[in-house]
């Protein structure tokens, strides 16, 4: 068999099994905790956006509320193609677009941004994060909130103990393999991906893509002082998925900004 092995940018090979990568992930939960906060913080909330939204699993089970008018938005255009595509076979009516969200261009404004699964941690600079803020603070309404969440260091240290060396078949022609690495000094911590390909033709042709995920993993007092310098004001810091104070030993934060 030939192999060739290619290296791709983020959320572009991966887009194709990033469902099955995250089956573990309880999105209905998810979702359900992200409604809470809303109906907490800004019960009359309608229109909302999506940040980072992925292949769109979120934004669909929050439609399924019934509640919410909904733009979901990704910077990875395959991302996006795929959540399309799970949105037409239920009949969405989830607006979903292509968005950096360093770079937010829309013609409307919302009630609620929201990103989740720690897709903040991507930004490696403090300076990001503001300009984050910024770019949230321009489609927002008055009144409006914007709700993300982080992963700490604590999370990291525990975390690479179930994805390192995580393996999983896709499908007959797809597999992937997991490293994940948490560097404690500099506080990155990476998952890279091999993705490996066979042609469904029956030529043997095999390929081998390799995907480099990186994050900057804050800490609970370098969020919050990112956000003392903003425009925003934090309403709550919430402790993994509960309508909890957020502390020093919390694995995933929720932040609630206004």
């Amino acid at each position: 068999m030939n192999l060739s092995i290619k290296k791709s940018e983020p959320y572009t090979t991966l887009a194709e099994i990033y469902d099955s990568v995250m089956q573990d992930v309880d999105y209905e939960t998810w979702a359900d905790y992200i409604d809470e906060i809303i109906m907490h913080h800004h019960p009359e909330a309608r229109d909302l956006l999506e940040l980072a939204c992925g292949t769109g699993t979120m934004a669909l089970s929050l439609e399924e509320l019934g509640f919410f008018n909904i733009t979901a938005t990704d910077g990875a255009p395959e991302m996006v193609k795929t959540a399309q595509e799970k949105g037409d076979k239920v009949n969405s009516e989830v607006d979903f677009q292509v968005v950096d969200f360093l770079d937010i261009r829309l013609d409307k404004t919302f009630d609620v941004v929201f990103m989740v699964f720690d897709s903040v941690n991507y930004l490696h600079k403090k300076e990001e994060v503001g300009q984050l803020f910024e770019q949230v603070s321009g489609v927002l309404r008055d009144n409006g909130i914007f709700i993300f969440d982080f992963t700490t260091p604590r999370n990291s240290r525990k975390a690479i103990k179930v994805l390192n060396n995580n393996s999983r078949r896709v499908n007959p022609f797809m597999r992937f393999h997991r490293e994940s690495t948490y560097n404690a000094k500099e506080r990155i911590h990476t998952n890279r991906f091999h993705i490996e390909k066979t042609d469904v033709d029956g030529s043997g042709k095999r390929e081998m893509i390799e995907e480099t995920h990186r994050q900057k993993i804050y800490t609970f007092e370098e969020m919050c002082d990112i956000t003392e310098k903003s425009e925003f004001t934090l309403l709550e810091a919430y402790d993994g998925f509960e309508l909890k104070p957020a502390h020093e030993n919390s694995l995933r934060i929720t932040m609630v900004l206004q």
